[in-house]
């Protein structure tokens, strides 16, 4: 381990042989904040970009490590696109309805569905900041939902929960609940929902009103299967064929047989590791109407 001040770690997680997939050089261009630790599976090159010293602070502690089994691509955010970036290891979904005006370049990882109901002129929709699992874990992948919702469509916060990947795949450890991504003062009911521990999320199900996208969210559900079923459908380039959903939440009541349901799935080979959500807040500020979800896609890599 090369060390060179210990305010700031940079973790290098080697593997022992490269997958053939992955990228022979990794290039940290973002910023990193003093005390933080990152993690990067590629041991062959590291290049740190113009400014990125500077960004840092100039302290900065590397270290290699090997890993071996089931592991995430961890390219960097870009720095210009952030959450929206998308390369071939890392990538993004929307699920639910997004507004004509939305700043997102696209499609990528999606066939999004446009707003209907929203005018753009006063129904304003903000995103939330994003938050990635792989803050909270080397290798986290989220594993819960947790929502308070007042009445139908009308919540009071969201947030989800992250877990570690275990060398054999299955999510390992304790839960850790990300931050709000928005939190209003109406009290409303909590609703939450898992997915199973052997398993990873690769998938958002949807429950919506089939006769406006003005109903979209109504209920949500992770969808997750095995690694070893995941990184097959990237190998072979088709979606996963055999899956489990979590528990759908909040209650759709009141629909009947008006209701539709969609299947936002990351590409193949790829598993969920955070999220923002677009929301429309009400105009006193005491809760908020659901939009979409923007979910984070990490490739899932294997070395034995």
């Amino acid at each position: 381990m090369k060390q060179l001040t210990s305010l700031m770690s940079v973790m290098l997680m080697a593997a022992v042989a490269m997958p053939a997939a992955a990228a022979a050089e990794v290039t940290l261009n973002q910023i990193i904040k003093d005390g933080t630790v990152r993690y990067y599976d590629d041991p062959q090159e590291l290049t740190l970009a113009a400014g990125f010293w500077a960004q840092a602070g100039s302290d900065v502690t590397a270290a290699i490590h090997h890993q071996q089994g089931y592991y995430l691509d961890k390219s960097p955010l870009d720095t210009k696109d952030k959450q929206y970036t998308s390369t071939p290891g890392r990538t993004f979904i929307v699920a639910g309805c997004v507004p004509k005006n939305l700043p997102i370049k696209g499609p990528v990882g999606s066939v999004w569905v446009a707003c209907n109901d929203l005018d753009y002129l006063k129904d304003k929709v903000i995103e939330s900041r994003f938050i990635s699992c792989l803050d909270l874990f080397p290798n986290g992948v989220v594993s819960g939902f947790s929502i308070r919702e007042v009445n139908n469509r009308t919540w009071e916060s969201f947030r989800f929960s992250c877990r570690d990947i275990a060398p054999d795949g299955g999510m390992v450890g304790a839960a850790q609940k990300s931050d709000f991504l928005f939190n209003f003062e109406r009290e409303g009911k909590l609703y939450e929902a898992t997915a199973a521990s052997q398993h990873l999320t690769f998938g958002i199900f949807e429950v919506a009103n089939a006769l406006t996208s003005s109903k979209s969210l109504l209920q949500i559900a992770l969808e997750h299967t095995g690694a070893a079923a995941i990184q097959a459908a990237g190998t072979n380039g088709r979606p996963v064929d055999d899956f489990t959903l979590s528990d759908k939440i909040p209650d759709a009541f009141g629909l009947g047989g008006m209701l539709r349901v969609d299947h936002w799935t990351c590409p193949p080979g790829m598993v969920i590791t955070g999220m923002a959500i677009g929301h429309n807040p009400d105009k006193k500020g005491n809760d908020t109407r659901p939009v979409y979800i923007l979910a984070e896609c990490r490739k899932l890599l294997y070395t034995q």
